[in-house]
Protein backbone atom coordinates (compact mmCIF):
# COMPACT_ATOMS: atom_id res chain seq x y z
CA UNK A 1 0.00 0.00 0.00
CA UNK A 2 2.65 2.06 1.37
CA UNK A 3 4.74 1.49 -2.69
CA UNK A 4 1.72 2.03 -4.62
CA UNK A 5 0.83 6.05 -2.39
CA UNK A 6 4.79 7.09 -3.57
CA UNK A 7 4.13 5.14 -6.87
CA UNK A 8 0.95 8.00 -7.65
CA UNK A 9 3.01 10.69 -5.89
CA UNK A 10 5.78 10.38 -7.83
CA UNK A 11 3.12 9.95 -11.14
CA UNK A 12 1.50 12.84 -10.35
CA UNK A 13 5.06 14.91 -9.89
CA UNK A 14 6.38 13.72 -12.87
CA UNK A 15 3.34 15.01 -15.09
CA UNK A 16 3.32 18.11 -13.18
CA UNK A 17 7.08 18.86 -13.66
CA UNK A 18 8.78 16.58 -15.53
CA UNK A 19 11.51 13.22 -14.98
CA UNK A 20 14.46 15.33 -14.45
CA UNK A 21 13.02 17.34 -11.28
CA UNK A 22 11.35 14.12 -9.61
CA UNK A 23 14.78 12.97 -9.76
CA UNK A 24 15.93 15.85 -8.03
CA UNK A 25 13.81 15.15 -5.40
CA UNK A 26 14.35 11.90 -4.72
CA UNK A 27 17.66 12.69 -4.56
CA UNK A 28 17.68 15.32 -2.08
CA UNK A 29 15.47 13.48 0.00
CA UNK A 30 17.69 10.56 0.06
CA UNK A 31 20.14 12.89 0.93
CA UNK A 32 18.75 15.08 3.74
CA UNK A 33 17.39 11.51 5.14
CA UNK A 34 21.06 10.30 5.90
CA UNK A 35 21.71 13.61 6.83
CA UNK A 36 19.14 13.49 9.51
CA UNK A 37 19.55 9.50 10.25
CA UNK A 38 20.23 10.24 13.86
CA UNK A 39 17.78 12.85 14.30
CA UNK A 40 15.56 10.93 16.58
CA UNK A 41 18.56 10.34 19.13
CA UNK A 42 19.84 13.67 18.87
CA UNK A 43 16.16 15.39 19.99
CA UNK A 44 15.09 12.45 22.70
CA UNK A 45 19.02 13.66 23.92
CA UNK A 46 17.94 17.27 24.37
CA UNK A 47 14.57 16.48 25.93
CA UNK A 48 14.49 17.64 29.44
CA UNK A 49 15.16 14.79 31.81
CA UNK A 50 12.12 13.92 34.18
CA UNK A 51 13.75 15.83 37.24
CA UNK A 52 13.98 18.57 34.98
CA UNK A 53 10.40 18.68 34.22
CA UNK A 54 9.25 18.06 37.70
CA UNK A 55 11.22 21.78 38.78
CA UNK A 56 9.29 22.76 35.60
CA UNK A 57 6.09 21.89 37.24
CA UNK A 58 6.86 23.66 40.53
CA UNK A 59 8.48 26.83 39.29
CA UNK A 60 6.23 29.76 39.46
CA UNK A 61 6.77 32.42 36.96
CA UNK A 62 6.36 36.45 38.02
CA UNK A 63 3.80 36.46 35.25
CA UNK A 64 2.01 33.60 34.41
CA UNK A 65 -0.61 34.27 31.35
CA UNK A 66 -3.40 31.56 30.75
CA UNK A 67 -2.56 30.04 27.77
CA UNK A 68 -5.84 29.01 25.31
CA UNK A 69 -5.02 25.78 23.29
CA UNK A 70 -7.43 26.04 20.72
CA UNK A 71 -8.49 22.71 18.69
CA UNK A 72 -10.97 22.57 16.10
CA UNK A 73 -11.60 18.74 16.10
CA UNK A 74 -13.56 16.71 13.08
CA UNK A 75 -14.18 13.05 13.19
CA UNK A 76 -10.68 12.65 14.84
CA UNK A 77 -9.75 8.63 15.13
CA UNK A 78 -9.60 8.26 18.99
CA UNK A 79 -6.11 7.10 19.51
CA UNK A 80 -4.68 10.43 17.84
CA UNK A 81 -7.41 12.53 19.76
CA UNK A 82 -6.42 10.73 23.03
CA UNK A 83 -2.60 11.44 22.56
CA UNK A 84 -3.50 15.02 21.33
CA UNK A 85 -4.94 15.74 24.80
CA UNK A 86 -2.60 13.51 26.56
CA UNK A 87 -0.25 16.04 24.87
CA UNK A 88 -1.56 18.95 26.64
CA UNK A 89 -2.76 17.98 29.79
CA UNK A 90 0.69 16.91 30.53
CA UNK A 91 2.34 20.42 30.24
CA UNK A 92 4.47 20.69 32.88
CA UNK A 93 3.11 24.84 32.77
CA UNK A 94 -0.28 24.29 33.91
CA UNK A 95 -2.24 27.48 33.75
CA UNK A 96 -3.64 26.57 30.41
CA UNK A 97 -7.04 25.72 29.07
CA UNK A 98 -7.58 23.07 26.35
CA UNK A 99 -10.82 24.63 23.92
CA UNK A 100 -12.08 21.92 21.93
CA UNK A 101 -14.85 22.78 19.16
CA UNK A 102 -16.06 19.52 18.27
CA UNK A 103 -18.03 19.58 14.10
CA UNK A 104 -17.94 16.33 13.73
CA UNK A 105 -21.81 16.11 13.23
CA UNK A 106 -23.80 12.71 14.44
CA UNK A 107 -20.53 11.36 14.49
CA UNK A 108 -20.42 11.08 18.67
CA UNK A 109 -17.32 9.38 18.60
CA UNK A 110 -14.79 12.51 19.65
CA UNK A 111 -17.65 13.38 22.22
CA UNK A 112 -17.30 10.19 23.88
CA UNK A 113 -13.65 10.49 24.32
CA UNK A 114 -13.98 14.02 25.80
CA UNK A 115 -16.26 13.38 28.30
CA UNK A 116 -14.16 11.29 29.60
CA UNK A 117 -11.87 13.56 30.22
CA UNK A 118 -14.15 16.31 30.92
CA UNK A 119 -14.71 14.02 34.18
CA UNK A 120 -10.75 14.20 35.43
CA UNK A 121 -9.98 17.54 34.40
CA UNK A 122 -11.52 20.81 34.72
CA UNK A 123 -9.11 23.06 32.49
CA UNK A 124 -11.09 21.00 29.20
CA UNK A 125 -13.25 23.66 27.25
CA UNK A 126 -15.68 21.44 24.79
CA UNK A 127 -18.61 22.57 22.34
CA UNK A 128 -20.28 19.83 20.69
CA UNK A 129 -21.54 22.33 16.99
CA UNK A 130 -24.47 21.74 15.68
CA UNK A 131 -23.26 21.17 11.96
CA UNK A 132 -19.25 21.10 10.34
CA UNK A 133 -18.53 24.92 9.62
CA UNK A 134 -15.36 24.24 7.71
CA UNK A 135 -12.02 24.43 9.12
CA UNK A 136 -12.19 28.04 9.60
CA UNK A 137 -15.60 28.05 11.12
CA UNK A 138 -14.98 25.38 13.54
CA UNK A 139 -11.22 26.88 14.49
CA UNK A 140 -13.02 30.21 15.02
CA UNK A 141 -15.48 28.72 17.90
CA UNK A 142 -13.23 27.34 19.09
CA UNK A 143 -11.25 30.17 19.26
CA UNK A 144 -14.59 32.23 21.10
CA UNK A 145 -14.48 29.37 23.99
CA UNK A 146 -10.55 30.45 25.25
CA UNK A 147 -10.95 33.06 28.04
CA UNK A 148 -6.44 33.35 27.99
CA UNK A 149 -3.94 35.83 27.90
CA UNK A 150 -2.47 33.94 24.74
CA UNK A 151 -3.74 31.66 22.13
CA UNK A 152 -2.10 28.89 21.15
CA UNK A 153 -2.98 26.76 17.90
CA UNK A 154 -2.86 23.18 17.96
CA UNK A 155 -4.36 20.55 15.44
CA UNK A 156 -6.39 17.77 16.72
CA UNK A 157 -3.90 14.83 15.49
CA UNK A 158 -0.78 16.49 16.24
CA UNK A 159 1.16 16.44 19.65
CA UNK A 160 3.18 18.87 21.92
CA UNK A 161 6.17 18.40 24.23
CA UNK A 162 5.37 18.09 27.67
CA UNK A 163 7.64 21.26 28.23
CA UNK A 164 6.32 23.22 25.30
CA UNK A 165 4.29 26.04 27.34
CA UNK A 166 7.03 26.54 29.72
CA UNK A 167 9.37 27.40 26.92
CA UNK A 168 6.87 29.77 25.84
CA UNK A 169 6.15 31.71 28.86
CA UNK A 170 9.84 31.32 29.82
CA UNK A 171 10.20 33.44 26.79
CA UNK A 172 7.62 35.72 27.68
CA UNK A 173 8.72 36.58 31.21
CA UNK A 174 12.07 38.13 29.10
CA UNK A 175 10.06 39.52 26.30
CA UNK A 176 7.14 41.11 27.72
CA UNK A 177 6.47 42.66 24.33
CA UNK A 178 6.19 39.49 22.18
CA UNK A 179 2.43 39.44 20.88
CA UNK A 180 3.15 36.83 18.35
CA UNK A 181 5.27 33.60 18.82
CA UNK A 182 6.52 30.55 16.99
CA UNK A 183 8.72 27.44 17.73
CA UNK A 184 10.72 24.79 15.65
CA UNK A 185 9.14 21.67 14.83
CA UNK A 186 9.67 17.91 13.54
CA UNK A 187 7.09 15.10 12.40
CA UNK A 188 6.23 11.98 13.62
CA UNK A 189 4.81 9.12 11.81
CA UNK A 190 1.52 7.30 11.89
CA UNK A 191 2.11 5.08 15.51
CA UNK A 192 3.85 7.82 17.09
CA UNK A 193 7.31 5.93 17.55
CA UNK A 194 9.49 8.29 15.05
CA UNK A 195 10.74 11.35 15.01
CA UNK A 196 11.97 12.84 11.60
CA UNK A 197 11.74 16.00 9.08
CA UNK A 198 13.13 18.82 11.97
CA UNK A 199 12.45 21.79 10.64
CA UNK A 200 14.81 24.39 12.34
CA UNK A 201 13.56 27.73 11.43
CA UNK A 202 14.87 31.38 11.61
CA UNK A 203 14.00 34.34 13.39
CA UNK A 204 10.92 36.21 11.83
CA UNK A 205 11.95 36.56 8.14
CA UNK A 206 9.22 38.52 6.12
CA UNK A 207 10.42 37.73 2.33
CA UNK A 208 10.66 34.01 3.56
CA UNK A 209 7.01 34.35 5.09
CA UNK A 210 5.84 35.84 1.60
CA UNK A 211 7.57 32.39 0.08
CA UNK A 212 6.21 29.74 2.34
CA UNK A 213 4.55 29.25 5.55
CA UNK A 214 7.80 28.57 7.42
CA UNK A 215 5.93 29.54 10.67
CA UNK A 216 3.25 26.82 10.77
CA UNK A 217 3.41 25.01 14.27
CA UNK A 218 3.65 26.01 17.29
CA UNK A 219 2.27 29.38 16.61
CA UNK A 220 0.98 31.15 19.92
CA UNK A 221 -0.51 34.86 19.61
CA UNK A 222 -1.85 37.25 22.44
CA UNK A 223 -5.29 37.53 22.71
CA UNK A 224 -5.06 41.86 21.69
CA UNK A 225 -3.56 41.00 18.28
CA UNK A 226 -6.26 38.22 17.64
CA UNK A 227 -8.97 40.26 18.21
CA UNK A 228 -7.58 43.02 16.45
CA UNK A 229 -6.90 40.68 13.50
CA UNK A 230 -10.34 39.07 13.09
CA UNK A 231 -11.76 35.85 12.91
CA UNK A 232 -10.59 32.75 10.19
CA UNK A 233 -11.73 33.43 7.06
CA UNK A 234 -13.22 30.36 5.01
CA UNK A 235 -12.45 31.84 1.85
CA UNK A 236 -8.71 30.72 2.23
CA UNK A 237 -9.86 27.36 3.86
CA UNK A 238 -6.70 25.22 3.58
CA UNK A 239 -4.16 27.99 4.03
CA UNK A 240 -6.67 29.53 6.75
CA UNK A 241 -3.61 29.27 8.63
CA UNK A 242 -1.00 31.05 6.37
CA UNK A 243 -3.58 33.74 6.26
CA UNK A 244 -3.70 34.20 9.55
CA UNK A 245 -0.19 34.43 10.59
CA UNK A 246 0.35 36.74 7.55
CA UNK A 247 -2.59 39.11 9.01
CA UNK A 248 -0.85 39.09 12.45
CA UNK A 249 2.39 39.58 11.24
CA UNK A 250 1.00 42.83 9.78
CA UNK A 251 0.20 44.38 13.01
CA UNK A 252 2.33 42.61 15.84
CA UNK A 253 4.55 44.60 17.54
CA UNK A 254 7.18 42.13 18.37
CA UNK A 255 7.35 38.25 16.72
CA UNK A 256 9.43 36.28 18.86
CA UNK A 257 10.57 32.42 17.83
CA UNK A 258 12.07 29.95 20.20
CA UNK A 259 14.46 27.90 18.31
CA UNK A 260 13.36 24.70 19.95
CA UNK A 261 11.53 21.54 19.02
CA UNK A 262 8.44 21.54 20.60
CA UNK A 263 5.53 20.68 18.00
CA UNK A 264 4.99 17.63 16.13
CA UNK A 265 3.51 17.46 13.07
CA UNK A 266 1.60 13.79 12.40
CA UNK A 267 2.39 12.46 9.57
CA UNK A 268 0.14 9.80 7.93
CA UNK A 269 -1.68 9.40 4.35
CA UNK A 270 -4.27 11.82 3.80
CA UNK A 271 -2.16 14.43 5.91
CA UNK A 272 -0.12 16.91 3.99
CA UNK A 273 2.78 16.25 6.06
CA UNK A 274 3.32 13.02 4.54
CA UNK A 275 1.18 13.82 1.16
CA UNK A 276 1.83 17.42 -0.17
CA UNK A 277 -0.09 16.72 -3.13
CA UNK A 278 -3.19 15.50 -1.58
CA UNK A 279 -3.95 19.27 -0.88
CA UNK A 280 -3.61 21.08 -4.04
CA UNK A 281 -7.09 23.35 -3.25
CA UNK A 282 -4.88 24.47 -0.14
CA UNK A 283 -1.94 25.92 -2.29
CA UNK A 284 -4.32 27.85 -4.65
CA UNK A 285 -5.99 29.18 -1.21
CA UNK A 286 -2.35 30.06 0.35
CA UNK A 287 -1.43 31.63 -3.39
CA UNK A 288 -4.44 33.83 -2.59
CA UNK A 289 -3.41 34.57 1.03
CA UNK A 290 -0.08 36.23 -0.13
CA UNK A 291 -1.54 38.05 -2.82
CA UNK A 292 -4.01 39.68 -0.17
CA UNK A 293 -1.58 40.82 1.94
CA UNK A 294 0.36 42.32 -0.39
CA UNK A 295 -2.29 44.47 -1.53
CA UNK A 296 -3.13 45.36 2.22
CA UNK A 297 0.46 46.33 2.48
CA UNK A 298 -0.03 48.47 -0.72
CA UNK A 299 2.61 45.89 -2.77
CA UNK A 300 2.34 46.01 -6.14
CA UNK A 301 3.70 42.17 -7.70
CA UNK A 302 2.48 38.87 -8.73
CA UNK A 303 2.17 35.57 -7.02
CA UNK A 304 3.10 32.12 -8.90
CA UNK A 305 3.30 28.57 -7.08
CA UNK A 306 6.70 27.03 -7.31
CA UNK A 307 7.76 23.31 -8.45
CA UNK A 308 7.22 22.29 -4.80
CA UNK A 309 3.68 22.65 -3.75
CA UNK A 310 3.27 24.98 -0.71
CA UNK A 311 5.79 27.22 -2.03
CA UNK A 312 5.57 30.65 -3.88
CA UNK A 313 7.56 33.49 -5.13
CA UNK A 314 6.70 36.97 -5.78
CA UNK A 315 7.39 38.96 -8.68
CA UNK A 316 7.54 42.77 -7.61
CA UNK A 317 6.24 45.00 -10.48
CA UNK A 318 8.86 47.92 -11.27
CA UNK A 319 7.04 51.07 -10.98
CA UNK A 320 9.63 52.92 -13.03
CA UNK A 321 12.35 52.38 -15.08
CA UNK A 322 15.47 54.08 -13.67
CA UNK A 323 18.72 53.69 -14.94
CA UNK A 324 21.22 51.03 -13.43
CA UNK A 325 25.47 50.76 -13.65
CA UNK A 326 26.46 47.18 -13.62
CA UNK A 327 29.59 47.51 -11.92
CA UNK A 328 32.45 45.23 -12.52
CA UNK A 329 35.01 45.63 -10.28
CA UNK A 330 37.89 43.01 -11.11
CA UNK A 331 38.22 42.67 -14.76
CA UNK A 332 41.73 40.05 -15.51
CA UNK A 333 41.54 40.79 -18.87
CA UNK A 334 39.46 41.68 -22.10
CA UNK A 335 38.70 38.69 -23.55
CA UNK A 336 36.88 37.84 -20.16
CA UNK A 337 34.73 41.34 -20.67
CA UNK A 338 33.59 40.24 -24.20
CA UNK A 339 32.31 36.78 -22.82
CA UNK A 340 30.46 38.65 -20.49
CA UNK A 341 29.16 41.30 -22.36
CA UNK A 342 28.37 38.50 -24.84
CA UNK A 343 26.15 37.46 -22.01
CA UNK A 344 24.50 40.52 -20.94
CA UNK A 345 23.42 41.33 -24.94
CA UNK A 346 22.29 37.70 -25.10
CA UNK A 347 20.06 38.44 -22.05
CA UNK A 348 19.52 41.87 -22.66
CA UNK A 349 15.63 43.02 -21.94
CA UNK A 350 16.38 45.87 -20.00
CA UNK A 351 17.47 48.96 -21.58
CA UNK A 352 18.21 51.71 -19.58
CA UNK A 353 22.09 50.17 -17.75
CA UNK A 354 25.53 51.13 -18.63
CA UNK A 355 28.59 49.01 -17.88
CA UNK A 356 31.04 50.49 -16.10
CA UNK A 357 34.57 48.59 -15.19
CA UNK A 358 37.37 49.02 -12.97
CA UNK A 359 40.82 48.49 -14.99
CA UNK A 360 44.41 49.10 -13.16
CA UNK A 361 46.62 48.79 -16.16
CA UNK A 362 46.76 52.27 -18.41
CA UNK A 363 49.00 51.07 -20.74
CA UNK A 364 46.75 49.65 -22.24
CA UNK A 365 44.35 52.52 -22.93
CA UNK A 366 44.26 52.04 -26.49
CA UNK A 367 43.24 49.07 -26.20
CA UNK A 368 40.28 49.88 -24.41
CA UNK A 369 39.39 52.75 -26.58
CA UNK A 370 39.06 50.17 -29.38
CA UNK A 371 36.76 47.51 -27.09
CA UNK A 372 34.37 50.66 -26.28
CA UNK A 373 34.25 51.18 -29.81
CA UNK A 374 33.41 47.44 -31.15
CA UNK A 375 30.20 47.68 -28.47
CA UNK A 376 28.49 50.73 -28.97
CA UNK A 377 25.51 49.58 -28.08
CA UNK A 378 25.83 49.29 -24.53
CA UNK A 379 27.31 52.56 -23.12
CA UNK A 380 30.53 51.37 -21.28
CA UNK A 381 32.35 53.35 -19.14
CA UNK A 382 35.95 52.82 -17.94
CA UNK A 383 37.67 53.62 -14.92
CA UNK A 384 41.35 53.33 -14.42
CA UNK A 385 42.75 52.76 -10.69
CA UNK A 386 45.98 54.43 -10.82
CA UNK A 387 45.65 55.51 -6.94
CA UNK A 388 47.44 53.50 -3.90
CA UNK A 389 43.06 53.10 -3.25
CA UNK A 390 42.20 49.43 -4.66
CA UNK A 391 39.32 49.38 -6.84
CA UNK A 392 36.52 49.39 -3.90
CA UNK A 393 37.82 52.45 -1.99
CA UNK A 394 37.50 54.30 -5.74
CA UNK A 395 34.44 53.27 -6.94
CA UNK A 396 33.28 54.26 -3.71
CA UNK A 397 34.59 57.86 -4.00
CA UNK A 398 33.09 57.52 -7.25
CA UNK A 399 29.78 56.88 -6.67
CA UNK A 400 28.39 60.18 -6.07
CA UNK A 401 29.44 61.50 -9.11
CA UNK A 402 27.45 58.49 -11.13
CA UNK A 403 24.08 59.33 -12.57
CA UNK A 404 22.34 56.30 -12.24
CA UNK A 405 20.24 55.41 -9.71
CA UNK A 406 20.90 51.91 -8.64
CA UNK A 407 24.19 50.02 -8.65
CA UNK A 408 24.29 46.28 -9.83
CA UNK A 409 28.21 44.89 -8.44
CA UNK A 410 28.71 41.28 -10.47
CA UNK A 411 31.64 39.03 -10.67
CA UNK A 412 33.02 39.89 -14.72
CA UNK A 413 33.38 36.30 -15.11
CA UNK A 414 30.01 35.32 -16.35
CA UNK A 415 28.80 34.46 -19.67
CA UNK A 416 25.63 33.35 -18.67
CA UNK A 417 22.17 34.83 -17.07
CA UNK A 418 18.59 34.41 -16.39
CA UNK A 419 16.26 35.72 -18.13
CA UNK A 420 15.01 39.35 -16.94
CA UNK A 421 17.71 38.78 -14.29
CA UNK A 422 18.07 42.78 -13.66
CA UNK A 423 14.32 43.23 -13.80
CA UNK A 424 14.17 41.20 -10.66
CA UNK A 425 16.80 42.59 -8.86
CA UNK A 426 15.53 45.70 -9.20
CA UNK A 427 11.48 44.97 -8.59
CA UNK A 428 13.26 43.76 -5.30
CA UNK A 429 15.89 46.91 -4.78
CA UNK A 430 13.05 49.39 -5.78
CA UNK A 431 10.93 47.92 -2.75
CA UNK A 432 10.33 50.07 0.47
CA UNK A 433 12.89 49.38 3.05
CA UNK A 434 15.18 47.15 0.83
CA UNK A 435 19.15 47.07 1.40
CA UNK A 436 21.15 44.50 -0.77
CA UNK A 437 19.29 42.20 -3.03
CA UNK A 438 21.51 39.40 -4.25
CA UNK A 439 21.31 36.06 -6.77
CA UNK A 440 22.58 32.45 -6.73
CA UNK A 441 26.27 32.52 -8.79
CA UNK A 442 26.92 28.71 -9.79
CA UNK A 443 30.31 27.47 -11.19
CA UNK A 444 30.98 26.61 -14.78
CA UNK A 445 30.24 23.22 -13.37
CA UNK A 446 26.97 24.40 -11.92
CA UNK A 447 27.50 24.17 -8.17
CA UNK A 448 26.37 27.37 -6.01
CA UNK A 449 29.44 29.20 -5.46
CA UNK A 450 28.22 32.63 -3.96
CA UNK A 451 24.67 33.80 -2.85
CA UNK A 452 23.24 34.08 0.66
CA UNK A 453 25.91 34.77 3.55
CA UNK A 454 25.38 33.25 7.04
CA UNK A 455 27.41 34.70 9.77
CA UNK A 456 29.63 32.36 11.17
CA UNK A 457 30.17 29.51 8.48
CA UNK A 458 33.97 29.64 7.02
CA UNK A 459 34.57 31.41 10.77
CA UNK A 460 33.11 34.64 9.42
CA UNK A 461 30.66 34.99 7.39
CA UNK A 462 30.18 32.05 4.16
CA UNK A 463 27.76 31.22 1.52
CA UNK A 464 24.99 28.75 2.64
CA UNK A 465 24.32 25.92 0.33
CA UNK A 466 27.40 26.52 -1.52
CA UNK A 467 28.26 23.61 -3.73
CA UNK A 468 24.59 22.36 -4.23
CA UNK A 469 24.18 21.86 -7.67
CA UNK A 470 21.53 23.58 -10.08
CA UNK A 471 18.04 21.83 -9.63
CA UNK A 472 18.45 21.13 -6.34
CA UNK A 473 17.11 23.42 -3.78
CA UNK A 474 18.32 22.83 -0.32
CA UNK A 475 17.15 22.39 3.17
CA UNK A 476 13.25 22.76 3.33
CA UNK A 477 13.30 24.28 -0.44
CA UNK A 478 15.41 27.24 1.08
CA UNK A 479 18.26 27.44 -1.67
CA UNK A 480 15.71 28.53 -3.93
CA UNK A 481 13.22 30.56 -1.56
CA UNK A 482 13.15 34.52 -1.48
CA UNK A 483 14.12 35.50 1.67
CA UNK A 484 15.86 37.66 4.32
CA UNK A 485 19.70 37.34 4.90
CA UNK A 486 22.18 39.42 7.09
CA UNK A 487 24.30 39.68 3.72
CA UNK A 488 24.31 39.02 0.38
CA UNK A 489 27.60 37.99 -2.14
CA UNK A 490 28.91 41.10 -4.09
CA UNK A 491 29.74 38.91 -6.75
CA UNK A 492 25.74 39.07 -8.26
CA UNK A 493 24.44 42.38 -6.34
CA UNK A 494 22.04 45.44 -6.51
CA UNK A 495 21.46 48.40 -4.20
CA UNK A 496 20.47 51.36 -4.49
CA UNK A 497 22.73 54.38 -4.84
CA UNK A 498 21.26 56.52 -2.27
CA UNK A 499 21.20 53.67 0.38
CA UNK A 500 24.84 52.76 -0.84
CA UNK A 501 26.12 56.55 -0.37
CA UNK A 502 24.33 56.90 3.18
CA UNK A 503 25.85 53.81 4.55
CA UNK A 504 29.52 55.02 3.24
CA UNK A 505 29.75 53.03 0.64
CA UNK A 506 32.46 50.23 0.85
CA UNK A 507 34.57 50.67 4.00
CA UNK A 508 38.32 51.30 3.88
CA UNK A 509 38.72 49.59 7.29
CA UNK A 510 37.51 46.08 6.42
CA UNK A 511 39.19 43.51 4.19
CA UNK A 512 38.42 43.19 0.44
CA UNK A 513 36.67 39.85 0.54
CA UNK A 514 34.07 40.97 3.62
CA UNK A 515 33.58 43.87 2.07
CA UNK A 516 30.10 42.99 0.45
CA UNK A 517 29.22 41.81 3.47
CA UNK A 518 30.30 44.58 5.74
CA UNK A 519 28.49 46.89 3.53
CA UNK A 520 25.23 45.06 3.69
CA UNK A 521 25.37 44.68 8.04
CA UNK A 522 26.14 48.73 7.21
CA UNK A 523 22.53 48.57 5.32
CA UNK A 524 21.27 46.67 8.15
CA UNK A 525 22.00 49.25 10.70
CA UNK A 526 20.14 51.73 8.73
CA UNK A 527 16.98 49.79 9.28
CA UNK A 528 17.35 47.83 5.65
CA UNK A 529 16.48 44.33 4.75
CA UNK A 530 18.65 42.43 2.64
CA UNK A 531 17.09 40.17 0.41
CA UNK A 532 18.18 37.22 -1.01
CA UNK A 533 16.50 37.00 -4.74
CA UNK A 534 16.69 33.42 -5.93
CA UNK A 535 14.92 33.91 -9.16
CA UNK A 536 18.25 35.80 -10.45
CA UNK A 537 20.88 32.93 -11.77
CA UNK A 538 24.37 33.81 -13.11
CA UNK A 539 26.98 30.75 -14.11
CA UNK A 540 30.56 31.86 -14.52
CA UNK A 541 32.88 31.10 -17.26
CA UNK A 542 35.13 28.21 -17.28
CA UNK A 543 38.59 29.18 -16.43
CA UNK A 544 41.98 28.05 -14.58
CA UNK A 545 41.80 28.63 -11.03
CA UNK A 546 44.79 29.61 -9.67
CA UNK A 547 46.51 27.47 -6.39
CA UNK A 548 44.24 27.98 -3.59
CA UNK A 549 45.79 30.30 -1.21
CA UNK A 550 45.25 29.97 2.56
CA UNK A 551 42.48 32.47 3.57
CA UNK A 552 43.96 35.33 5.39
CA UNK A 553 42.32 36.29 8.72
CA UNK A 554 40.16 39.23 8.35
CA UNK A 555 40.99 41.25 11.43
CA UNK A 556 39.40 44.73 10.32
CA UNK A 557 35.87 42.73 9.79
CA UNK A 558 35.85 40.40 12.74
CA UNK A 559 36.40 43.88 15.12
CA UNK A 560 34.06 46.10 13.15
CA UNK A 561 31.56 43.33 14.01
CA UNK A 562 32.44 41.50 17.11
CA UNK A 563 29.72 41.64 18.98
CA UNK A 564 27.19 40.48 16.02
CA UNK A 565 29.17 37.52 15.23
CA UNK A 566 28.70 36.15 18.86
CA UNK A 567 25.23 35.88 18.35
CA UNK A 568 23.74 33.08 16.47
CA UNK A 569 22.46 34.32 13.19
CA UNK A 570 19.13 35.31 13.13
CA UNK A 571 18.47 34.03 9.69
CA UNK A 572 19.76 31.04 10.66
CA UNK A 573 19.24 28.54 13.27
CA UNK A 574 21.33 27.91 16.24
CA UNK A 575 20.32 24.11 16.01
CA UNK A 576 22.35 23.83 12.38
CA UNK A 577 25.86 23.34 11.95
CA UNK A 578 28.59 26.43 10.86
CA UNK A 579 30.57 23.83 10.29
CA UNK A 580 29.29 22.92 6.74
CA UNK A 581 26.98 24.36 4.37
CA UNK A 582 24.01 21.73 4.00
CA UNK A 583 22.01 22.47 7.23
CA UNK A 584 23.04 19.73 8.80
CA UNK A 585 22.16 19.37 12.84
CA UNK A 586 24.89 21.02 14.93
CA UNK A 587 26.67 18.27 17.24
CA UNK A 588 26.20 19.71 20.37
Amino acid sequence: MKNVSYAKRGYQYVKSYGVKKLYCKVQERLHRNRLEKDYQEWMLRNRPAESEKELQREHRFSCQPLVSIVVPVYRTPELFLREMIESVLRQTYGNLELCLADGSGEDTSVETVVHSYLQQDHRIRYEKLSQNLGISGNTNAAISLASGDYIALLDHDDLLEEHALFEIVKWLQEHPDSDMLYTDEDKVTFDSATYFCPHFKPDFNRDLLRSNNYICHLLVIKRELAEKVGAYQEEYDGAQDYDFILRCSEHAIQIGHIPKILYHWRSHTASTAANPESKMYAYEAGKKAIQAHLVRQHVEAEVSMMDNPGFFRVDYTLTSVPKVSIVLLDVPSISTLQRFLRAVNANRTYANVEILFLFDDPDKNKIIENFVKEHRQIPIKVVYCRSVCNKFVTFSRLAEKLDSEYFLFVESRIEKMSKGWIETLLGNAMRTGAGAVGGRVYDCGYRLKHGAKVLGIDGLAGDVFAGLKLGYSGYFHKAVLQQNYHAVSGKAMMVKKEAFLQAGGFSEDVEDRMKDVDLCLKLEQLGLENIYEPGVILVEQKYRVRQKKVTRAAVGFEKKWRKLLLEPDRYYNCNLSLDDTDCRIRDF
